[in-house]
């Protein structure tokens, strides 16, 4: 997998191997909208999948020659350590992964819940993890292991009714003399993080690079499709380095071999493809278009790496499961094998976890989707049918969920765990309450499961999206960047990872961020806001306002020690006179900084 680039407030990058870029548009449909949908049943259903990366860079494991080599990502060691493909050649001859049992893979897949498998044909390091015709640098030709370890998974997927898909690395090979990346043992090759712009109108690195592409790269996608028989979708990555042009060769070549096969967006980058990719391990994210899928480890590295240990807890992988699917997405989750083919015991373990969660919740996640009701302040809904599922990240201390604009008709209401009824109340003609039982902890746990909800109504579920300003006691809501819809030339939401969920590139003055909210009556809220702001060449600087109706509150951006060290700042007072729809609104006034500021969110409190 490859590495978004990490931005600094001026919008620099220190790594640019281009995850799917957030250049959204219409695609332009080859199929009708009944074919569209049919290709896309099996997926929209299945909601989960399982990314399993693994490759000779399973050996080294982070490491090379005693030493642990910086890249958060085991499977670029050969790139981040300049490894020689003589070197790299040498090592994985000698790979005999002997506990490798694809069978029971997918048995273990299936018993976390998961309903898809993408697996690692060919890594950015140019080694076939089947046995290619294209090229003997291969498991089966190269290596001592001599098995097809693709191959089996085929058949052990298809003995399990799992859903194949397969990764392929079209774009770079670092093993190829005409590829991009390698420029250690090939010094005119394109660079790793060289941009198309680069190569485009260079007839030398140009032809060497179709060459590669016409000689390697789309004969190993033909062999895929023709030899491994019915092909779910094929995963390609780092498609932002090719033309548009020949990312659409890729596409066309994939649909004339299997026409149901699905391809994701990084064939090149949106809106090729049948469905888009958010960022590596974006943890916050927003939908990028009808299908789409948010791709996360378990702890930072796609390969194994003996030295991560910075494990994501199960619950953390719930609420992301049911966040995405809230937004009508998909979630895959990776795990990367061992030098021997085993799964590590915490990767399992979480995986097997989440899968006991989903045996009991799985109904709000399979075939689920996007709820037209808002979002409420305590957790993510999920609709399917007439059922209206919510999935309580928080309680409430008064035990009551307030569900905001639920329009329909409510027949009844259960706990999905164990099937108890529980009372509801209608509040308003668009919100509906509902009582948590007295045994139900109050308590904040993060590590606690979401408690799951049925609410089944008498049609289908109609509702209003516009968000609800919970005004009880001293409640606090968080109004995220990432929930706003942002104008002004240049202004962007940042990559959505760890720390990255803010807004950037902040240098228009006529640029703003915009909520839409709604109260149930006149309400008053303390504002706050969370930004991070720099000096010197990464300083932010000037005035903004937050207003709602006739009210403006002025604010003056002070420094925060970095455009990453996000603090909170008081604002004002907001007053909402009566019930009904506002708009909040952050514009700057004056900028004076190389940008105004990259802000996280706006905070109001009772």
């Amino acid at each position: 997998m490859k590495r978004q680039a990490e931005q600094t407030a001026a919008g620099s990058t220190t790594e640019n191997l281009l995850d799917d870029p957030y250049q959204i548009e219409e695609a332009s449909e080859r199929q009708t909208f009944a074919e569209r949908n049919h290709r896309m049943e099996w997926w929209r259903e299945a909601r989960l999948g399982l990314f399993i990366h693994w490759g000779p860079y399973a050996m080294p494991a982070g490491e090379w020659k005693g030493e642990e080599i910086q890249a958060s990502y085991s499977e670029h060691i050969m790139l981040r350590a300049k490894i020689p493909a003589a070197e790299y050649e040498e090592m994985a001859a000698g790979w005999n992964p002997s506990s490798f049992d694809a069978l029971k893979w997918v048995r273990t897949a299936k018993r976390a819940g998961l309903k898809y498998i993408i697996f690692t044909a060919k890594h950015h390091d140019g080694f076939a993890m089947y046995s290619s015709q294209v090229s003997d640098y291969s498991i089966v030709q190269h290596a001592a292991f001599g098995r097809d370890p693709l191959r089996e998974l085929a058949e052990a997927c298809e003995q399990e009714e799992m859903e194949l898909g397969i990764y392929y690395s079209h774009a770079m090979d670092w093993h190829d003399p005409d590829s991009q990346g390698n420029t250690w043992d090939y010094p005119g090759n394109i660079g790793a993080y060289d941009g198309v712009e680069s190569w485009a109108h260079d007839p030398d690195k140009r032809s060497r690079f179709e060459r590669y592409l016409d000689s390697k790269s789309l004969p190993q996608v033909r062999e895929l499709l023709t030899d491994y028989g019915k092909v779910g979708l094929m995963w390609f990555d780092c498609g932002g380095k090719l033309t548009r042009e020949q990312g659409q060769q890729f596409l066309d070549t994939v649909y004339s071999l299997q026409p149901d096969c699905l391809v994701n967006s990084r064939v090149w980058k949106a809106p090729l493809g049948d469905y888009s990719n958010t960022s590596d391990n974006q943890l916050t994210t927003r939908a990028l278009r009808q299908d789409w899928e948010n791709i996360i480890t378990l702890n930072d590295s796609w390969g194994y790496k003996k030295s991560d240990h910075n494990w994501k807890s199960p619950a953390s992988i719930v609420r992301q499961i049911i966040d995405v699917v809230s937004k009508n997405g998909n979630l895959v989750i990776n795990i990367g094998p061992t030098e021997t083919g085993e799964w590590d015991p915490v990767s399992e373990s979480i995986l097997l976890e989440v899968g006991g969660w989903l045996d009991t919740c799985g109904d709000s996640i399979y075939g689920a989707g996007e709820s037209p009701t808002a979002r409420p302040s305590w957790g993510r809904c999920t609709v399917k049918g007439n059922t209206l599922y919510l999935h309580a990240f928080d309680r409430p201390a008064d035990r009551k969920l307030v569900v905001p604009g639920l329009l329909s008709d409510v027949l009844r209401a259960y706990m999905l765990e164990d099937g108890r009824e529980l009372n509801l109340t209608r509040i308003s003609e668009q919100d509906l309450a509902i009582e948590l039982p007295e045994s139900v902890s109050t308590e904040g746990d993060e590590s606690a499961k979401p408690l799951v909800i049925a609410v089944h109504c008498s049609g289908p579920v109609e509702g209003n999206p516009v968000r609800l300003l919970d005004s009880r006691g001293d409640s606090i809501q968080e109004l995220g960047v990432f929930d706003s819809e942002i104008s002004g030339t240049g202004l962007k939401y940042d990559t959505g990872k760890k720390g990255r969920d803010n807004l950037l590139d902040w240098t228009d003055e006529s640029a703003e961020a915009v909520w839409s909210v709604r109260t149930l009556g006149a309400a008053e809220f303390d504002v706050c806001i969370e930004y991070g702001s720099g000096d010197g060449e990464d300083g932010g600087g000037g005035t903004f306002r937050v207003t709602t109706g006739d009210q403006t509150l002025r604010a003056q951006v002070q420094v925060t020690g970095g455009p990453y060290d996000f603090q909170e700042f008081y604002v004002g007072r907001l007053r909402f006179p009566e019930a009904g729809e506002y708009l909040i609104r952050l514009q700057a006034e004056r900028i004076t900084g190389r940008y105004l500021m990259q802000p996280r969110c706006l905070k109001l409190q009772r």
